[in-house]
């Protein structure tokens, strides 16, 4: 092969690289890669610096307890018809897919209606408790109801029956009963729907007036094994979950240490002992003592600093996105209620609430990806400001040390993704920490995709202006 022949091949070649690489698209969001997978690692100097005041989470703790009982302090429904069987018509309106990926037929869908004895609500109000983690769901079913699984961000795990998940000891309103007794209709302090009758305990007023002591504890990770004192197993708590602490049982374990009863290491408490719910086979509420370390269970409200925000969200950090709580897993607003709930700090259910009901909300409606980058670096307090997105929220944690860029903790799904005209996901699955930028270095993902669905930043209750403790 002469040279001429010899270069005019490699010119081809490296034409056909050009081309090939042109045409491929991307795997992975470089940002997973890139930046540690840890909320501590981003902590800001003098991060174990109070947040609050003493005397504003004081504040907040009672409001959080107010809503977390609230279910227990009214005597009726407190929704309209048409706001409890939402699901009705909104889902009455679409083509659904069940669990077979098939659409639901009109008599399945017309049986699963006539269950819901629409025309009878509400029929009773009777207090009770959630005696076990459970969903609630938008009707009286755990058969999913997905939309067209071909489309991208449709199909499993958006299961649109499912509406919240509540962790166990959840206070409950409990306003109706499908056609089989199967399924109560209850209203909790932050969400509304169908949940299992055998995830239900009822409450008389003693057990109200017992289950309220006035000290409570929250979970400080996931998946802490409660059992009684003979060793049966009582359930799972994970963070986010309240219990109050049984004083009955503190006082004798403080007058049997006084008395060289009770062994003490260190010279403190080490276990505080909880009040947890079970249900009878008669399907009312009993509370069992529960001990459980310090490690696992601790008083209310937690030392609240972005040293102690950034522990526990490394609690939740890698764990599966769930919709709505599904698999008791998280989706985004779950992740941000269970993040701030042991420091005593109530935030609503979905993400579009906790936007706008919330601290001190800050608008960025139709300002360009570089004004709004600017404001949150500007405004926003690292560990304490939420950033709200279309449909989506999440905790900013202050800049990235290499770029820059803002950084958010959410438990995200995934990056839209647009590849020769057909819309797709590159999935995340997972709470993690990415830029606003995630995903840009794709291909397939238009820049300033995520700035765009940004729509305010809020700063969290501090109490120095007047309505921010909410």
């Amino acid at each position: 092969m002469n040279g001429a022949r010899y270069l005019r091949l490699v010119a081809i070649l490296a034409a056909c690289f050009i081309l090939c690489a042109c045409g491929a698209r991307r795997e992975g969001i470089a940002d997973l890669e890139k930046l540690q997978q840890r909320a501590a690692a981003y902590l800001p100097d003098e991060s174990g610096r109070p947040l609050v005041t003493p005397e504003v989470q004081k504040d907040l703790q009672a409001r959080y307890m107010e809503k977390f009982f609230g279910p227990w302090r009214n005597g009726k429904a407190t929704l309209a018809p048409e706001v409890a069987f939402w699901g009705t018509a909104t889902f009455g309106r679409k083509k659904g897919f069940g669990e077979n990926l098939q659409p639901w037929s009109l008599p399945r869908w017309e049986a699963l209606v006539a269950m819901q004895l629409e025309s009878s609500y509400p029929s009773m109000a009777r207090h009770a408790i959630a005696t076990r983690n459970t969903s609630f769901r938008v009707m009286p079913t755990d058969k999913p109801f997905f939309y067209d699984p071909a489309k991208a961000g449709e199909g499993y795990p958006f299961d649109y029956m499912q509406n919240s998940a509540v962790w166990i000891g959840t206070p409950l309103l409990v306003t109706h009963a499908s056609a089989d007794g199967a399924w109560y209709f209850a209203e909790a302090g932050m969400t509304y729907g169908w949940v299992p009758a055998d995830a239900v305990g009822w409450t008389d007023e003693a057990f109200r007036t017992a289950y309220m002591t006035g000290i409570y504890a929250a979970a400080l990770h996931d998946r802490i094994v409660l059992r009684t004192d003979a060793g049966a197993f009582a359930g799972m708590a994970h963070l986010g979950t309240v219990f109050p602490v049984s004083v009955s049982a503190m006082m004798l374990e403080s007058a049997q240490a006084a008395e060289g009863v009770v062994a003490e290491q260190g010279g403190g408490v080490q276990a505080l002992p909880v009040l947890v719910p079970l249900r009878t086979v008669e399907g009312d509420a009993i509370a069992v003592s529960v001990r459980l370390p310090l490690t696992a269970m601790g008083l209310m409200p937690q030392p609240l600093s972005a040293q102690a925000l950034a522990r526990f969200a490394d609690v939740m950090m890698g764990q599966p996105y769930g919709w709505g709580g599904l698999l008791e897993n998280r989706d985004c607003s779950a992740a941000m209620r269970d993040l701030f709930a042991p420091f005593g700090i109530w935030l609503p259910r979905n993400s579009s609430q906790q936007g706008k009901e919330v601290g001190t909300p800050v608008s960025l409606e139709g300002k360009s990806a570089a004004v709004k980058r600017a404001m949150i670096l500007e405004a926003g307090i690292p560990y304490y400001t939420l950033l709200w997105f279309k449909g989506h929220i999440g905790l900013y944690i202050g800049p990235d040390p290499v770029t820059g860029e803002p950084l958010l903790l959410h438990d995200v799904w995934g990056a839209r993704t647009t590849w020769k005209g057909v819309d797709g996901r590159a999935v995340v699955g997972r709470l993690a920490v990415t830029t606003l930028r995630f995903g840009e270095e794709r291909d397939d993902v238009q820049k300033d995709w995520f700035y765009d669905r940004l729509r305010g930043m809020v700063l969290m209750p501090s109490g120095e202006a007047s309505g921010s403790v909410q």
